[in-house]
């Protein structure tokens, strides 16, 4: 945890990082998003897989929390490199506390301690501050999400859905995020956020989509949606048999596979993707991963 007391247009805030070992401060945050988004991050926390790759700064005035931004950390590797970037999100202020110059601090902040770390950062943004983030160098670019039209085969695989409260399907999941490849081309994945969304949060849904094909040594993280498979992660030991994996969780209903991330198997149509109500914004360095090539954020890394 880190402190800071500073002052802003007459003002005095304490800037506080990393304090989710704070019950005081951390309920603080859990209300304030429950607000805004109608969920927390406390059964994240006691979950116990909140890690360092969640960073929160929050400015508090007095005992309240006035301003929010969580940086979430990634070493993202591409078909060439590893990156190491930082995402932006849960950025909130209260109406009493917008227009005051309080989430420009917490940004700068931000790019302040991570500048030298981080290739690039990027962010969801709401319709509503697209003008916004321009204002810090961010670029508005568009994600492409990946399908392909679907005929079940026969198969003889044996498909066994994972119950994460069970501590022997929990282990068997965390030894896929560990050592498991998941083949996608603009990888985020985030052991921490893995558990955030389908170990923490049972409401969310994915608690209850996490399959394992044991003979294909792959674990996919889908759902039926009508007529689609959504695959939302997929992650194998050995061999890339997903397609296999995709066949046998598939139903005779389903027509097309879609991914929530972008593979590097080819044979996939990309559509443009883009999330009610939200734009992707990323730094300089990011831009031509998405102008250059279909590609899009992992949907289990948002943040």
């Amino acid at each position: 945890m880190q402190t800071k007391q500073l002052t802003l247009n007459n003002k005095t805030y304490t800037l506080h990082i990393a304090y989710q070992a704070n019950e005081r401060m951390r309920q603080a945050f859990n209300a304030m998003t429950f607000d805004f988004w109608e969920f927390t991050f406390e059964p994240y926390y006691q979950s116990g897989y909140w890690d360092d790759n969640c960073i929160l700064f929050s400015l508090f005035e007095g005992e309240q929390l006035v301003a929010h931004t969580t940086l979430s950390l990634f070493t993202t590797y591409t078909a060439d490199q590893r990156l190491h970037l930082g995402q932006l999100g849960t950025v909130m202020t209260l109406p009493s506390h917008t227009k005051q110059g309080l989430s420009r601090f917490l940004m700068e902040s931000i790019f302040e301690s991570y500048n030298d770390k981080l290739d690039g950062y990027f962010l969801f943004a709401n319709d509503t501050v697209l003008e916004f983030y321009p204002k810090f160098d961010f670029y508005a670019v568009l994600e492409h999400q990946a399908s392909k039209a679907f005929c079940k085969q026969p198969t003889t695989h044996t498909v066994q859905r994972l119950d994460l409260t069970d501590i022997t399907d929990l282990h068997c999941f965390q030894h896929y995020l560990k050592n498991g490849h998941t083949g996608c081309r603009f990888d985020t994945h985030s052991y921490g956020l893995a558990h955030f969304y389908c170990y923490a949060n049972p409401a969310f849904g994915y608690a209850e989509s996490i399959y394992l094909i044991p003979e294909l040594d792959t674990l996919l993280i889908a759902q039926h949606e009508k007529d689609d498979l959504m695959i939302y992660q997929a992650y194998y030991l050995k061999d890339n048999l997903v397609d296999q994996a995709f066949n046998a969780l598939a139903d005779a209903q389903t027509n097309r596979v879609v991914l929530g991330y972008t593979p590097i198997d080819t044979g996939y149509t990309y559509n443009p993707y883009k999330e009610e109500d939200l734009t992707l914004f990323v730094s300089p360095a990011l831009i031509t991963y998405f102008e250059e090539q279909p590609t899009m954020i992992p949907l289990l890394s948002h943040t």
